[in-house]
């Protein structure tokens, strides 16, 4: 399971990210209002660790079979498929929206190591103005080339989503070192009496994880990560909220 099928080499949902640069993008802006029809096609959302405690309410938390085991926020049953966008682009209310799909169309890019994040953004994006001056966008640059309250805002948020990503690249590289994640696949009931099988995620082992012991136990515990494992085993409840989503009752 991954978070949707983007363009070879590009994370979900950027189809043509660009770091900003004055003049270049000088008439570069967002359109008010928010349509979160961009990721109406993830069945799967990216998450980071400090989100578990609000997305486990919502959705199945699970991990990639890919190397690194990234946290997932399972959204639909289907590939191609989520079930908390509706046809007109809002979310469904009341429920968590990941802090991925809320920076989009922005992104963090690091020119190399070490050095600061500089702010990039989706050029395709519909929420993204290639002329500030013609639709009444918001500007990301004032007159001067400094960055707007707009562009501020968005460049903090990256810097903050960036850590918490490599917290959430820590927590899985733990996960895959102690052995603890096995692949799984979820059988769900549909309203017909059919099974539908769902695969390609990896779950935490909960008898390998109550079985740690010393050194890292102790780490796991230290670092919080024990309360996490236990987040993402309780979210597994939200399966069967899932297909009631998918199939509401008459």
């Amino acid at each position: 399971m991954s978070a949707s099928t983007p363009a070879p080499g590009l994370p979900p949902f950027y189809g043509s990210p660009a770091l900003l640069r004055f003049p270049d993008h000088r008439l570069i802006g967002l359109r008010d209002g928010v349509d979160y029809g961009f990721a109406r096609a993830a069945a799967a959302i990216p998450l980071v660790t400090s989100e578990f405690v609000h997305a486990q309410r919502s959705y199945p938390l699970v991990f990639s079979i890919e190397e690194g085991a990234a946290p997932l926020a399972v959204t639909g049953l289907t590939t191609g498929e989520n079930l908390f966008v509706s046809p007109d682009g809002t979310w469904s209310a009341g429920d968590y929206v990941p802090s991925y799909v809320r920076r989009y169309p922005f992104i963090g890019i690091t020119p190399g190591e070490g050095e600061p994040i500089l702010l990039g953004l989706d050029l395709s994006a519909a929420q993204v103005s290639t002329d500030t001056t013609r639709d009444a966008a918001r500007p990301l640059f004032a007159e001067d080339g400094t960055p707007t309250e707009a562009a501020k805002a968005a460049i903090a948020f990256c810097e903050a989503y960036a850590i918490e990503h490599e917290r959430a690249r820590e927590f899985g590289a733990a996960l895959e070192a102690a052995n603890l994640l096995t692949a799984r696949e979820a059988r769900v009931t549909l309203p017909d009496g059919t099974e539908k099988l769902i695969q390609g995620f990896r779950l935490v082992d909960e008898a390998a994880f109550r079985a740690l012991s010393g050194a890292t136990l102790e780490t796991f515990h230290a670092k919080g990560w024990s309360d996490l494992v236990v987040l993402h085993l309780a979210s597994q409840h939200a399966w069967r909220a899932l297909v009631g989503r998918a199939f509401p009752a008459n």
